[in-house]
C-alpha cells in the first residue's frame, strides 16, 4: 500500500511516479509514469509497517472472495524476493486458507540466471502459505515458461523431486496455443496472459477453455479490467467494463477450473483491481460479484441496487501538446469513446447519465444492464430512478475534456455506489 510510509503528498508515488518531472524527468515525455496510485493511508507509527500493509492487502483480497495471490517472481533476492517472504507470512497470519501461487517470471532475472530457480523454490516450498494441490504438489505457474525448453523444466522437476518437492506445472504463455503441443507432456494445465481488447477476446480467444480441455488439461483463465501504459504510449481498448465482463463470461461459460485476475496491483500497466485513487472500488466490487459467480456456477442474486460509472477523461483521438508530449498514444483495438453506467438492479428502473447539460435515459429490467452514451465534455452524473425518485446517484470524480490536452490520459476511471441494506 505504501512504498516509504510518508504522507501521500510527499511519498514516492507523488514525487516519483505521478509527477511529470518524477524520477529525474525520465517520464516527462508522456506526463508521468502512472495515472493513479493505491488509496493513500496516513503514515504508520509502527516499525513493522511493511508487514502491516501486506496483511491489509491480504485482508482486502480475502474480503473480496479471492483464494490467493499469484506472485510474479522478478528476482530471487533483494526487494522483490523479500516481499514474497513478507507476503507468505502475512497470508498465514491473516488467513491460513489464503494461498500464494509461485509465478517465476522467466523474462526477468531468471532469463539470464535460470539456475537460481530451483534453490529459490526450495527456500519457500515448505511454507504453509504456498499453494499446493490435493496431492500435496507445489503449484508452479511460470510466466513465459517457453523461455526454457521442455527438457530444462524436466531437469528442474527431477532436482526438486530429489528434495521431496513434487510439482504441479501450469505454465503461462503469451499465445498459449503456440506452445501447447510442445509442453503438454509435462503440464497439468495451461494459462495465457490474455488479450487486452474486446475485439481480440471475443474473437479466437473465446474458445481457449474448450481447446485447453481438449488436451486434457485444466485452464487458468485470464481476467483483465484494462491495460494502459503511459511509458509505452499505448492503450488497449477495454470498452469501459466490457473487456472485464467478457473475460469473466468466457471463463464461466468455458468452465475454466481457475481464474487469474490480471492484476491485483500492477499500476505500471493500469490493470489493477485493488482500490485505487482513480478506479476507486469499481473493479474491486465487480470482481467480488463475478468471483462468486465463477465459484458457484450461477449468477449471485442481486439483493441491493448498485450502479457503477466508467469513462475516460479524454477522447482516444485527443491531440496532446506536441511540445510536451511528442509521441501520441496509440490505441490498440477499435477505439471507444463512451460513458458507461453499469447497473445491478433488484427491480426495473430508469438509468440516467447527465453530462454537459444533457440527460440520457434508458429503461432497465431487474438484473445487470450496461447503458452507454457518447463521451461528452463535463463531469458525468449517474443515477438510478425508480417511481419518480432518485434511488442512487454517483458523481464522477473527474471532468471530461475533449480538447486543450497537454498529456494524454487514457485510463478508464471507475467508481460505484451500492444501496444501503
Amino acid at each position: 500500500m505504501s512504498i516509504d510510509n510518508k504522507p501521500d503528498d510527499q511519498d514516492y508515488y507523488a514525487h516519483g511516479f505521478l509527477s511529470v518531472d518524477g524520477e529525474k524527468g525520465k517520464h516527462r515525455a508522456y506526463g508521468g509514469y502512472l495515472r493513479q496510485r493505491p488509496m493513500p493511508r496516513p503514515p504508520r507509527p509502527e516499525a513493522n509497517w511493511p508487514e502491516l500493509d501486506m496483511m491489509d492487502e491480504v485482508r482486502l483480497a480475502v474480503d473480496l472472495g479471492l483464494d490467493g495471490f499469484c506472485y510474479d517472481i522478478l528476482g530471487t533476492q533483494g526487494t522483490h524476493w523479500n516481499r514474497l517472504l513478507l507476503l507468505l507470512d502475512a497470508a498465514q497470519k491473516v488467513d491460513p486458507g489464503f494461498k500464494i501461487m509461485l509465478m517465476p517470471d522467466m523474462m526477468a532475472e531468471l532469463r539470464s540466471k535460470p539456475e537460481r530457480l530451483g534453490p529459490a523454490i526450495l527456500e519457500v516450498a515448505r511454507h504453509p502459505s504456498i499453494l499446493r494441490d490435493e496431492r500435496d504438489r507445489l503449484v508452479l505457474a511460470p510466466y513465459m515458461a517457453n523461455c526454457q525448453s521442455l527438457e530444462w523444466w524436466q531437469a528442474v522437476f527431477a532436482d526438486l523431486r530429489k528434495q521431496g518437492v513434487e510439482v504441479k506445472f501450469v505454465p503461462l504463455f503469451q499465445a498459449w496455443w503456440k506452445y501447447a503441443d510442445e509442453y503438454a507432456p509435462i503440464s497439468d494445465g495451461f494459462s495465457d496472459w490474455g488479450a487486452a481488447t474486446v475485439d481480440e477476446v471475443m474473437g479466437g480467444r473465446r474458445t481457449s477453455p474448450q481447446k485447453c480441455h481438449a488436451y486434457g488439461k485444466l485452464w487458468m483463465a485470464p481476467i483483465r479490467p484494462q491495460d494502459f501504459r503511459p511509458k509505452s504510449c499505448v492503450a488497449w481498448e477495454a470498452a469501459n467494463t466490457e473487456l472485464f465482463r467478457s473475460m469473466w463470461q468466457i471463463a464461466i461459460e468455458g468452465q475454466a477450473e481457475w481464474a487469474q485476475v490480471i492484476t491485483w496491483n500492477d499500476y505500471s500497466e493500469a490493470s489493477e483491481i485493488a482500490p485505487s485513487t482513480e478506479t476507486r472500488r469499481g473493479f474491486y466490487d465487480l470482481t467480488a460479484y463475478y468471483t462468486t459467480w465463477f465459484k458457484d456456477g450461477r449468477a449471485p442474486a442481486i439483493v441491493r441496487d448498485a450502479i457503477y460509472g466508467t469513462y475516460r477523461v479524454q477522447p482516444t483521438d485527443g491531440k496532446p501538446d506536441p511540445a510536451r508530449q511528442p509521441k501520441p498514444m496509440k490505441v490498440v483495438g477499435t477505439p471507444s469513446d463512451r460513458i458507461e453506467l453499469l447497473a445491478f438492479l433488484t427491480a426495473p428502473g430508469t438509468l440516467e447519465i447527465e453530462v454537459g447539460g444533457k440527460v440520457s435515459r434508458q429503461e432497465a429490467p431487474a438484473g445487470i444492464t450496461s447503458f452507454k452514451t457518447p463521451l461528452t465534455a463535463g463531469t458525468p452524473v449517474f443515477r438510478l430512478v425508480r417511481n419518480n425518485a432518485v434511488k442512487l446517484q454517483l458523481t464522477g470524480a473527474r471532468a471530461i475534456a475533449l480538447d486543450n490536452i497537454v498529456f494524454q490520459d487514457l485510463l478508464y476511471r471507475a467508481d460505484g455506489v451500492v444501496a444501503q441494506p
